[in-house]
């Protein structure tokens, strides 16, 4: 490596090795999650749970079904957005598809799980996470009742479901079922490639600058979108690592990894961010846009780009005014 080019050995080893290797770190959590998932799915209780919270879901305007496509959104939106064409109204679908990126999915999940420990004391940090569930639980439940009054689509209809019999899964279900989802989660964590090139390049050029300074393209954008993201808390960084989570939000801390560089990441992290700008910056990632695979599944689902643009503009609404008033209200009560 000591014949590579100071660049090239940057660029292979902050833009690539760095971003890629915290992601991946993250697997057994994922595996962990995907098994579980799997278990509940062949157990038979998915029906029995679209029936209980039917109730809740109607003061929603959808029906039971519903539910299950958000419960498959804190697994991965893209799938539960694509599984909403089994709902009996547009209503319904439109809907669905509107509240499930608001979901923490496991993309999220690995990026809360990274910064609260890093942030937060192992005493404090597992109260965070479920903190952040409970956020997610109130903003599809908030914006599902926002969109009734406006009456999107159609009217709910009535609910009815075959209920399976309790059956024990089986290991090769299970083991089949969850080697797909982790499969796909490899694939996606493959976007960090291009990815830690693009933030590598947004630090690093023009090639006569410092890198990660105020002259380089990412200097350039911090300025642009400072007077928006200052309100709230978040740094430049974390405002670049925001726009790459646009792309798959496993990209989060990859990007992450390749702004601050050295071998610690939780340390620089934890020296330049307070617990309350890493609640703000976690609130945004839960609540903003969600990945381009979910737009684009939305749009397929749809075939509107008016549901589309709408769920977007939510999403960045949301996340936006929920992180100013933790912020401030943080600000105010004294949290610096």
């Amino acid at each position: 490596m000591s014949m590579l080019p100071g660049w090239l050995t940057s660029l292979l080893f902050d833009g690539l090795w760095r971003g890629a290797g915290v992601v991946v770190s993250f697997f057994p959590l994922i595996v962990l999650f995907f098994v579980f998932m799997s278990l509940i799915e062949d157990s038979g209780y998915m029906a029995r749970a679209a029936f209980l919270m039917d109730r809740l879901m109607h003061r929603l305007g959808l029906d039971g079904k519903a539910f299950i496509n958000l419960l498959l959104g804190y697994g991965c939106n893209v799938p539960a957005v694509m599984e909403t064409r089994i709902l009996s109204s547009r209503y319904n679908r439109v809907v669905s598809m509107l509240l499930i990126p608001f979901t923490l999915c496991s993309a999220r999940l690995q990026v809360f799980v990274f910064l609260v420990g890093v942030l937060f004391t192992p005493a404090s940090a597992p109260w965070v996470l479920l903190a952040l569930y409970l956020a997610s639980f109130c903003a599809v439940i908030g914006m599902g009742l926002l969109l009734r009054l406006f009456r999107i689509a159609g009217q709910p209809e009535p609910f009815i479901m075959e209920i399976p019999p309790y059956r024990l899964p089986t290991l090769h279900s299970v083991l089949m079922r969850s080697w797909q989802e982790m499969k796909d989660f490899l694939y996606r964590a493959a976007t960090l490639i291009v990815g830690g090139v693009v933030v590598w390049l947004l630090t690093h050029m023009p090639a006569d600058q410092a890198p990660a300074s105020a002259g380089t393209w990412a200097g350039i954008l911090r300025r642009a979108a400072s007077p928006l993201f200052a309100p709230l808390g978040i740094d430049w960084r974390e405002t670049i690592a925001l726009l790459f989570g646009v792309i798959a939000k496993e990209i989060v801390i990859g990007a992450l990894a390749v702004i601050y560089g050295g071998a610690d990441l939780g340390a620089r992290i934890a020296a330049q961010v307070t617990p309350l700008e890493g609640l703000s910056f976690m609130l945004f990632v839960l609540l903003y846009t969600p990945c381009v695979a979910t737009v684009a599944a939305i749009r397929a689902e749809s075939r509107s780009w008016r549901i589309t643009l709408l769920g977007l503009a939510l999403g960045l609404g949301t996340a936006w005014l929920a992180s100013l008033l933790l912020y401030q209200g943080g600000r105010a009560l004294g949290f610096s």
